[in-house]
């Protein structure tokens, strides 16, 4: 039986438990041809059936350690804490992250500090609830889930969150949850806070009730206020006896102009992205089939080293939530009429449409590293790399723009043999590595508002190597190199254009290495 204690005025019931006692075998009948013999004695033994014991059960009945707070957010996440810790002893819901995140926004408005404590106790029998006397001192137990969370603003005031559950032998559990602020939050922040609680609290159940979480874009993070985050979350394991953990960390460097993504999910798959806050053309200007086209190539990268599809969706969800917010609105150009731009304008419209449309950046993945049981060097792995780098040089009115694309996929892996049971690969196998490269560079060169010239060059270099194996010697080794390399150079058509319309010029010129942004290495 359980009972939660807020206010101490929960009735309180009680169950008989019966336990029936167990009957004395009874004699396997005997035969007619055996009782009527002389020598035989048949003997029945009576059945005594023992009285009937009654065992009054303890009542399990939860505590806070303290319900002294006077505002209305502090008791509502008293009451949050009550509620979701009696929902998972029900096995109603997993631990239930947003119904206490959602009341951090107004804790701020009431404290700088909360810390409290729902914990569940036995209580004896022929003791009443209202009377028990819990004991905090206790130890908790092995924590079972946590959370911890901080955030800063740009103002520079730190706010940091604990949540956590703990398990104790007895069968009884601990939660705990703690907010508190070092300094001073205006209503701005706090409204942007509360975006973001909403968001981090819903990502904090999904990984509860899947073991899995995504970030789905970043508009929530109002980056006026607030300046980064870090999040962790924890689940501990009894089949390996650890804990796993999903975590992200993001920031927003001002005096860069940068912002960062680093996280990690629970398979071991990890990310590191830098990106500018602006694109070359100063306003969102990535159209979807180019964003897409990245997040191609890191579902290849995955594909190649079998990431579970939770892990896949992680790294593109984590790459697509960095830069979909750079991707060109949709306008509406039914009744639109064009009218003849500014020789200022010229220059810009040239420069957006040479523009990929992706701020620079540098974005890393990495799986997990399995090592080959019987030859510790030999390493199932991928890393991919991802890339842009803008660069301008200015001569007067001479401008030069050069802009590189690269991306750079290496992993390894044994034929046929899932990353997972590389303890089972035996002493026979193929082994496998591949390393591949592909760049994109575009260049522009202007005078005043007149486009010069326009270049594109690519070029793309695959190497794969097979090493086959028998009682762990090499007896058979395949090496083999693909490569390819094109330069276009457009000033003739260029010249052709009319001054006015140099942009559209520079666009369809730059249609083919934009729908297609590296050259093909399949073969």
């Amino acid at each position: 039986m359980e009972i939660s204690v807020l206010n101490l005025t929960d009735a309180i019931s009680r169950n008989s438990l019966v336990t029936t006692a167990s009957l004395a075998p009874i004699p396997a009948p005997v035969s007619p041809e055996t009782v009527g013999s002389p020598a035989a004695i048949v003997t029945i033994n009576p059945v005594i059936e023992p009285p009937l014991v009654y065992n009054e059960p303890q009542v399990v009945a939860t505590y806070l350690r303290e319900n002294t707070q006077a505002g209305p957010a502090a008791q509502a996440t008293n009451q949050a804490l009550i509620s979701s810790l009696s929902q998972i002893k029900n096995g109603k819901a997993p631990v239930v992250v947003s119904s206490l995140f959602s009341q951090v926004a107004a804790l701020s408005r009431e404290t700088s500090e909360y810390r409290n404590e729902a914990r569940e106790f036995r209580v004896p029998p022929k003791v009443e609830v209202e009377k028990f006397t819990p004991d905090f001192t206790v130890a908790k137990g092995r924590r079972i889930e946590s959370v911890f969370l901080t955030v800063r603003t740009r103002e520079g005031d730190n706010i940091s969150i604990q949540f956590g559950r703990n398990a104790n032998r007895d069968g009884t559990s601990v939660m705990t949850f703690s907010f508190g602020v070092n300094g001073e939050l205006s209503e701005a922040e706090q409204k942007a806070l509360a975006a973001m609680m909403e968001k981090l609290g819903a990502m904090g159940d999904e990984f509860f009730r899947a073991d899995t979480t995504e970030l789905r874009g970043l508009k929530e993070i109002n980056t006026e206020f607030i300046a980064g985050f870090n999040f962790t979350l924890q689940r501990f394991d009894p089949a390996t006896d650890t804990y796993v953990e999903h975590s992200y960390e993001f920031s927003v460097d001002e005096v860069a102009q940068t912002q960062t993504l680093r996280a990690k999910d629970v398979k071991g798959y990890s990310l590191d992205i830098t990106t500018q806050l602006q694109s070359l053309a100063g306003t969102p200007n990535l159209e979807h089939n180019v964003l897409q086209q990245y997040l191609d190539l890191i579902a290849q990268a995955g594909d190649e080293s079998k990431a579970p599809n939770v892990s896949k969706r992680f790294m593109m969800d984590a790459f697509n939530s960095i830069f979909g917010g750079f991707l060109q609105p949709v306008v509406e150009t039914e009744y639109v009429v064009e009218t003849e731009p500014a020789a200022v304008d010229a220059a810009q419209k040239a420069i957006a449409a040479f523009d990929s449309g992706m701020p620079d950046f540098t974005a890393n993945f990495r799986s997990p590293v399995y090592h080959n049981p019987g030859f510790y060097s030999q390493v199932a792995a991928m890393t991919l790399t991802l890339e842009q780098q803008t660069r301008q040089e200015q001569t007067g009115e001479n401008l030069l723009i050069k802009q590189d694309t690269r991306y750079d996929l290496s992993y390894s892996k044994f034929e046929a043999i899932p990353n997972n049971s590389l303890d089972m690969l035996g002493a026979n196998y193929t082994y496998v590595s591949v390393h591949e490269t592909a760049e994109t560079s575009r260049m522009l060169s202007m005078t005043g508002d007149r486009v010069n010239n326009l270049w594109v060059e690519q070029q793309a270099n695959k190497e794969t190597e097979r090493q086959q194996f028998e009682n762990f010697k090499l007896i058979e080794r395949e090496a083999y190199e693909y490569g390819d390399r094109r330069l276009q150079e457009y000033a003739e058509l260029l010249e052709k254009l009319n001054l006015n319309n140099q942009h559209r010029g520079v666009d369809e010129l730059l249609i083919a290495s934009k729908e297609k942004l590296f050259l093909s290495l399949n073969f």
